[in-house]
């Protein structure tokens, strides 16, 4: 998992973790580092990075369930067992794309998209392969998928179903579809675009204005078992198929 949680219920990525720590009990024990889950509350052990004696062998950062209680910190077996975030559980991480309409917003995904809209965008651009993030701003492409995620009940999150890395890829899918006249398609979209029939014609000075109904949608593959988000272009009468995104995050 990228993101971690300290005791005080900050949420943070793994790479800012001694900045927010400054090393201290009972974050960091005997050279290796541990937080919380953000998911489940229970403690997880992080792995990789500079000044940490847990390594892997790609070198990768990130962070896992420990396998038992650690000093100081809250373990619970039962929680880690069913936590969307624990590797041990086959496919049980496609649950955080269950809709809830039973349930409240969930303030605490609010707080976090918040917080961290800029890299949210940048991890939509990414997924959708439209600008979504500039210098200052977001794109009014973004604002638009944002608002109509959270116009369907995007936010109808339960506790033990926010996963933070996820958000991007729930911000897409329970979008509505969305008009992206006006948008900036990045390199292979925009050959995509220009190859297609329909619409070659459709780039001026960089930016997407087709002379018909052009809409943007992520949906699943498959409703039941998903494995990808497909990203479309919904034409008048076809459609166009964009990319195919691991419905799964993995850094």
């Amino acid at each position: 998992m990228k993101y971690i949680k300290l005791e005080t219920g900050c949420r943070l990525t793994v790479d800012q973790f001694e900045n927010n720590t400054n090393k201290s009990y009972p974050y960091y024990q005997d050279g290796k580092k541990y937080a919380l889950c953000p998911t489940c509350g229970s403690s997880v052990q992080i792995i990789g990075g500079i000044n940490n004696l847990t390594q892997n062998k790609g070198r990768k950062m990130y962070a896992a369930h420990t396998r038992s209680k650690v000093i100081g910190l809250n373990y619970d077996e039962e929680a880690k067992l069913n936590c969307l975030n624990y590797e041990g559980n086959a496919n049980n991480w496609q649950r955080i794309f269950d809709a809830r309409a039973d349930v409240n917003e969930n303030q605490e995904a609010l707080e976090f998209i918040n917080e961290h809209i800029n890299e949210i965008a940048q991890e939509v651009e990414r997924i959708i392969g439209f600008k979504c993030k500039y210098a200052n701003r977001t794109s009014k492409l973004f604002d638009e998928l944002y608002q109509s995620f959270i116009n369907n009940g995007g936010l109808r999150i339960l506790p033990n179903q926010f996963v933070p890395e996820y958000i991007p890829r729930l911000i897409v899918l329970r979008a509505g579809v969305v008009s992206c006249w006006g948008a900036i398609p990045l390199e292979k979209i925009r050959n995509q675009i220009t190859n297609n029939e329909i619409i070659k014609d459709s780039i001026d000075e960089g930016q997407f204005k087709p002379k018909i109904d052009v809409k943007l949608v992520g949906i699943l593959d498959n409703d039941a078992n998903p494995t990808q988000l497909i990203i479309k272009l919904v034409l008048e009468d076809e459609e166009l198929v964009l990319k195919h995104i691991s419905a799964r995050y993995k850094d």
